[in-house]
């Protein structure tokens, strides 16, 4: 079984011709420095295979319609609707549309890196939850995709850069994976914010409770199956439905987890991990002096 993360799909990836991952998200230049590099961005994640779920009327079971409606004057045409922006509590700035196409970014088809850095310089909070795999757009972009690919494996480094992706300006990454390059939209810094809550460093050490919480880790230390790790909820979802269908539903509730001391729940957990349940010692009992009668 191939545990890796991302899989080794090199095989799949759409180099050229008709494959299963449909029409590009993205077509453009790769540029650094002087180099020029023609690709191609695919959607690396698919949408999640859940049912979808509609607003219905309880008494005839129609989906709901969602009008546009004004508290004033009823129902509202699209042709006498603006786009307003609050700069106070109730208050709104009407912008008109070309107003708002001469802030939008140029057709720009170029993906600049700029700067590259070690893994360990990227807050994983930078991350924005999109990616897409870049690929060579044609035979001709082939050897300078490999060697980008293979300079940046071998110096353990991504690549930071900019791009108009989807009609925004985004800062994106760009990173090896395997035989191919992918790509991470990114948050702008300043929206990542601050913990709300200051967790100071420990006064004191807990000595046993360190040693067995890397106990722990350590059972747990190793290669990660990524098949273990399923949308059960998805699945979930789906047998709910499929058993109301057949008529037979049922509803089943998980249990409270149990919440126990630190130091307890860690021996408990460490001894489950080496296959058997530890169990508190028990106290010996001290004889108890029988009292004196007294006449």
């Amino acid at each position: 079984m191939n545990d890796a993360f991302p899989p080794d799909n090199s095989d799949t990836l759409p180099f050229a011709g008709t494959t299963p991952y449909g029409r590009p998200s993205w077509s453009g230049l790769l540029q650094f420095s002087l180099v020029g590099i023609p690709l191609k961005a695919y959607p690396a994640v698919r949408t999640r295979d859940v049912p979808t779920a509609h607003l219905l009327h309880a008494d005839c079971g129609q989906r709901l319609r969602y009008a546009k409606h004004c508290p004033l004057h009823g129902p509202v045409d699209s042709a006498a609707i603006v786009r307003g922006y609050e700069y106070g509590p109730g208050q709104h700035l009407v912008v008109e549309p070309d107003e708002l196409d001469q802030l939008r970014p140029a057709q720009d088809k170029a993906l600049r890196l700029e700067r590259f850095l070690a893994p360990a310089q990227l807050d994983p909070l930078l991350f924005a939850g999109r990616s897409l795999y870049l690929v060579p757009d044609g035979p001709a972009a082939e050897p300078g995709y490999g060697v980008l690919r293979t300079a940046l494996a071998q110096r353990q480094r991504w690549a930071l850069g900019r791009m108009v992706l989807g009609g925004h300006r985004q800062v994106v990454l760009v990173r090896p994976a395997g035989t191919t390059l992918v790509l991470h939209v990114l948050h702008y810094p300043e929206q990542v914010r601050v913990c709300p809550q200051t967790v100071w460093p420990m006064a004191k050490e807990p000595v046993e409770e360190l040693r067995l919480a890397g106990m722990l880790i350590e059972a747990a230390d190793g290669k990660v199956d990524w098949t273990a790790y399923p949308d059960q909820a998805a699945q979930e979802l789906k047998a709910l439905i499929e058993a109301k269908l057949a008529g037979q539903a049922t509803v089943v509730s998980a249990p409270a987890p149990t919440i126990l001391p630190l130091l307890e729940a860690l021996k408990k957990s460490v001894g489950t991990q080496n296959g058997k349940v530890a169990t508190p010692p028990v106290k010996e009992k001290t004889p108890r002096k029988r009292a004196r009668r007294t006449a």
